[in-house]
């Protein structure tokens, strides 16, 4: 009787932390976020070890207690990012009683399912999707008339994308489908405003490409750059492969609309002079990251935070820039400089790290580049395919080398393969073999 209540206590247990990890998971954080927090939930439980394979949409957990061991594998059904339930579900993992139950797990949890919902309404979703694009337009040099046009194209876009997911529409599907919207709403009102006769108002057919760019799957993109360098190959695969479908959907629709409209996604400048450029940088680059961060469900903290980092981040990139610097060079260094001082903030705030990091980053991710890299594919123009192409990968990585090379600069658990092991670290299993125990990530 007592080694069935003992097993069933050891499932009950093992759910618990299981849908602790699902939940962080479908969140949107990285792979090790998951299993550091499922391993010290485990360890508040009374589990003597606990094993996990962690995907884009999967998991695989064995969990030992004694002679008994469990393996459970769990799907999540959606891939989005929620910057609120990752902090939530990040602070329980750390401060949970002990020691504690399932019971009592389970009903945090439940709290946090039924509390940490939507921080912002859809009318500040979609207007938040329309000035980060707006952002964009303003660091690719487009005129302000295109940016403005571009405010209200990707605003429709997002609409689009937020109705269709609310119905459970296949995510690649809704992506095309709202990244068409997105074309074909910019196409409408340029026309409209080319109609006037009045110069001041004419719009330029390179600036839809930006009213696409809150399409940009980027914290996907910098999050599996940050698993490849914790050696977590499995995570780091799946995310880029998601990474690269949700692009191929959202550049082959924008290719069908230029191609059926004659729209054209070649470049323009239009600079300012001297101080007034760097100060429409400093703006674009301070609400470009603000409106993602609101895409993230981020907490108006998290926004403020964001968005700070990010603007001291991509000035330091333009900055190497301007100076002739290499683009993948000046991108490293951005995302450096982002990780470098969020560092001493996040150790002082109980706000986890990527939440803040990651979205400051994602206005570097050269987004123009991957739809033109498509757009002259499909115009067989292979030779300046590639080279839009190679230019948007090597930035990406670059930008997720810099924040993991800040993270291995002020982290130990980042910079060691493995824990640093304290005197009570070692332990023997029931086996005899001896392990060391994980310490706090």
């Amino acid at each position: 009787m007592a080694n069935a209540r003992n097993d069933r206590q050891f499932i009950d247990d093992t759910e618990a932390v299981v849908r602790l990890g699902s939940m962080l998971l479908s969140a949107g954080t990285g792979s090790y976020r998951v299993k550091r927090a499922m391993e010290r939930a485990a360890a508040t439980l009374g589990m003597d070890r606990h094993d996990a394979s962690v995907g884009l949409t999967e998991m695989s957990v064995t969990a030992h207690r004694g002679d008994n061991f469990r393996t459970v594998v769990r799907e999540v059904y959606r891939v989005r990012v929620d910057s609120s339930r990752i902090e939530s579900l990040e602070y329980l993992s750390r401060h949970l009683p002990n020691p504690c139950n399932a019971a009592a797990l389970e009903a945090e949890l439940d709290r946090i399912s039924r509390t940490v919902t939507a921080r912002w309404k859809p009318w500040q979703t979609m207007l938040a999707a329309g000035v980060a694009c707006a952002g964009f337009s303003i660091l690719n040099r487009f005129p302000l008339t295109d940016t403005a046009v571009v405010l209200v194209a990707a605003s429709c876009g997002q609409m689009v994308r937020m109705f269709l997911a609310r119905r459970w529409l296949n995510q690649f599907g809704s992506t095309a489908l709202a990244a068409a919207t997105s074309s074909l709403v910019y196409l409408l009102v340029a026309f409209l405003a080319n109609l006037t006769g009045i110069p001041q108002l004419g719009v330029s057919d390179p600036g839809y490409v930006a009213s696409l760019l809150f399409l940009v799957p980027g914290f996907p993109m910098i999050t599996s750059i940050l698993d490849f360098a914790r050696m977590d190959l499995t995570a780091g695969l799946t995310r880029a492969a998601y990474s690269l479908g949700i692009v191929v959907s959202a550049t082959m629709s924008a290719w069908v609309i230029s191609f059926l409209t004659g729209l054209t996604p070649l470049a323009t400048v239009a600079a300012l002079p001297g101080l007034w450029q760097w100060a429409a940088y400093a703006a674009a680059t301070f609400l470009g990251v603000s409106g993602f961060a609101i895409l993230f469900n981020s907490t108006r903290r998290m926004v403020l935070i964001a968005a700070s980092l990010g603007t001291i981040g991509n000035l330091s990139r333009l900055a190497l820039v301007s100076a002739s610097a290499p683009a993948q060079l000046a991108a490293g260094f951005g995302g450096l400089v982002v990780g470098l001082v969020a560092a001493p903030l996040t150790r002082r705030l109980p706000i986890p790290r990527i939440t803040v990091t990651v979205p400051a980053c994602v206005i570097m991710v050269p987004g123009t580049a991957m739809y033109r890299m498509m757009y002259w594919f499909n115009g067989e123009d292979t030779v300046r395919a590639i080279g839009f192409g190679v230019d948007a990968v090597l930035a990406v990585v670059a930008i997720g080398i810099g924040l993991a090379l800040a993270r291995m600069l002020t982290d130990p658990a980042w910079t060691f393969a493995r824990p640093i092991p304290s005197p009570h670290a070692f332990r023997t299993d029931h086996r005899g073999i001896e392990r060391v125990q994980d310490q706090k990530s």
